[in-house]
């Protein structure tokens, strides 16, 4: 070091711990808090309500997706639709011995 060179002056060579790093966590815990707050307000209030409904149909599965899932769910093997078709046709088949 250079002689008379102060380095206690010098700026920090970490983040952590300086009225900047503080300044910094209180901002980024205001704008959590402010987003908690919105999003129970969006969630609970019923000023709400009208634009909840409006955005739920985005939200809904079309009932095709809704049955395949249940199917899944059931431990049903997949089956595409041209399956499906070809089993109803064989099922209604005249010339089966169970019919």
């Amino acid at each position: 070091m250079a002689i008379g060179v102060d380095t206690s002056k010098w700026k920090p060579r970490k983040f952590k711990g300086t009225p900047a790093g503080k300044a910094r966590n209180i901002v980024g815990l205001c704008i959590a808090s402010v987003g908690c707050l919105i999003g129970a307000f969006y969630q609970f209030s019923d000023v709400t309500v009208n634009y909840r409904k409006k955005l739920d149909i985005f939200y809904q599965d079309p009932i095709e997706e809704v049955e395949r899932k249940l199917m899944i769910a059931s431990g049903l093997p997949n089956r595409t639709g041209a399956t499906i078709r070809r089993l109803m046709e064989e099922e209604a088949r005249p010339d089966r011995p169970d019919k």
